[in-house]
């Protein structure tokens, strides 16, 4: 009976994951929807970090002042994590996504386990083992194809959107980095208040001279970007936090690469973007070095 408990108890972690990373594949099509009204990435990564900073602190200040609390020996080290970490990832991030696909922009992302295990010998004194090169050469030959790697007058075309989606993945190896480094001091709410208040924070002059732009947004993009903020942001991550009290970090991130995947379903009815045939089977063999990578053990999020 007990037995029959946990498994049912383990099975809502994982729906818990699944959820999360279906609700995470919907950024880049919310993104994707906000710039036909004409806002710039860096303007609406602005608001977005701006909008959940201040209903998280509502909610933190409300019912867990605990995590309002960080050390004054970290106030560097959350300057770093709030700038380079979220406000520049999300902000290349954003620009991958409005220079080539929803899709594309998911994929190159989600290329960042691949970047762990390469670094993890120089930071993390972690040896590279045959089999974890075998899933990276199978990760970046999938990628190679999702870029269109095979036609030179597309990729030349989407160059900046890719090199953007490359420098928003190594960006988030420092994200995973620096919330290794936290996660014995803080709470994962601490990390994400103070990351997004920096981010906001560091954007805040792109605030200021947008705001004659920001008043004329229409009714249907500030929903876009309430929807940005509370949705894929806050609600996706309170989803996946909570699931991880029932199922292992490892198991969770495996599930986790459903975000692509949802990115790719969604995009073709919302945004008409269609995969070739040889990108979709670049998405097969990149997603399987990504899993053979998280199942490995080097890249738990």
């Amino acid at each position: 009976m007990g037995s029959v408990s946990k498994s049912a108890t383990e099975m809502h972690g994982y729906f818990l994951v699944a959820t999360a990373s279906i609700l995470w594949g919907t950024m880049g099509i919310l993104a994707k929807l906000s710039f036909e009204y004409g806002i710039h990435p860096e303007t609406l990564i602005a608001l977005r970090l701006a909008i959940s900073f201040s209903t998280l602190s509502v909610i933190l200040a409300i019912f867990s002042r605990d995590s309002l609390k960080i050390q004054k020996a970290d106030l560097l080290l959350f300057l770093v994590f709030g700038v380079l970490a979220i406000a520049f990832q999300r902000v290349s991030y954003f620009y991958a996504v409005n220079l080539t696909t929803a899709t594309v922009a998911a994929i190159l992302f989600y290329t960042y386990p691949v970047f762990v295990a390469l670094l993890a010998p120089l930071f993390l004194k972690e040896k590279i083992t045959s089999g974890e090169l075998l899933a990276i050469a199978l990760a970046f030959l999938g990628v190679a194809f999702v870029v269109k790697v095979y036609d030179i007058s597309s990729l030349n075309a989407n160059l900046p959107g890719i090199i953007s989606g490359l420098v928003s993945s190594l960006l988030f190896v420092l994200y995973f980095m620096m919330t290794k480094k936290f996660r014995n001091r803080y709470a994962s709410w601490t990390l994400t208040l103070y990351g997004d208040g920096v981010g906001a924070l560091a954007l805040s002059p792109i605030i200021f001279l947008s705001i004659p732009q920001v008043k004329g947004f229409p009714m249907q993009l500030w929903l876009l970007i309430l929807a940005i903020a509370w949705v894929p942001s806050l609600l996706a991550y309170l989803l996946y936090s909570y699931a991880l009290k029932y199922v292992k970090a490892s198991k969770g991130s495996i599930l986790s690469v459903m975000e692509p995947l949802s990115a790719a379903i969604f995009s073709a009815p919302l945004l008409g973007e269609n995969l070739e045939k040889l990108q979709i089977m670049g998405m097969a063999l990149a997603l399987m070095g990504i899993i053979l990578l998280f199942r490995m053990g080097k890249a738990k999020t």
